[in-house]
């Protein structure tokens, strides 16, 4: 568990498969993901048990964004693709339960899971893509020191039209410069 002041990243357990296919087959919400596919109970039972096989391989963290305030899950983070001879990983993040946007919680589960990857797991680079539209979660990458390194172009289409791929990554010396300011 990684508890910070208003959240705590903690592993995630196959009960809380019903609130994120309520949350993620919302399109509003699966938009932000680049996948239009609803997902089932069964599916996500599947994938929740996977990250527990995922973090015993040194693969992957997967974890659960709960408010410390009612223990209530309000979204997912982790990183994946871990390589550990380049001391490198993937990060995602949603914040499922759109009652919870905007107020800050985002950046305070970035600051918790950039804390663990740099100090906890020890890598050098921590890197992401993001959909050109997704504007809020672009905002809060930047606000914690990841910088935009490419771009792939119209490889999501989503509401009629193409979308490109942001790519964006920070390294260990730049978020604890960060944290020093």
């Amino acid at each position: 568990m990684l508890k910070g002041k208003r959240l705590t990243l903690r592993g995630l357990v196959q009960t809380d498969a019903e609130e994120i296919v309520k949350h993620f087959n919302n399109l509003e919400i699966r938009q932000f993901l680049g996948e239009a596919i609803p997902i089932s109970k069964p599916e996500e039972e599947e994938w929740i048990r996977s990250t527990w096989t995922m973090r015993r391989q040194g693969k992957g963290h997967i974890f659960g964004i709960e408010l410390n305030s009612s223990q209530k899950l309000i979204g997912t983070c982790g990183l994946v693709k871990i390589n550990q001879v380049h001391r490198g990983a993937e990060l995602g993040i949603a914040i499922m339960n759109k009652q919870h946007w905007g107020k800050g919680l985002g950046v305070e589960a970035l600051h918790l899971l950039l804390d663990y990857a740099f100090n906890i797991l020890n890598l050098h680079r921590v890197w992401l893509v993001v959909i050109e539209d997704n504007e809020r979660a672009i905002r809060s990458y930047l606000k914690v020191g990841f910088q935009h390194t490419g771009r792939l172009r119209q490889t999501v289409y989503k509401g009629g039209s193409y979308k490109d791929s942001l790519f964006m990554d920070i390294l260990a010396t730049e978020y604890r410069s960060k944290q020093r300011q």
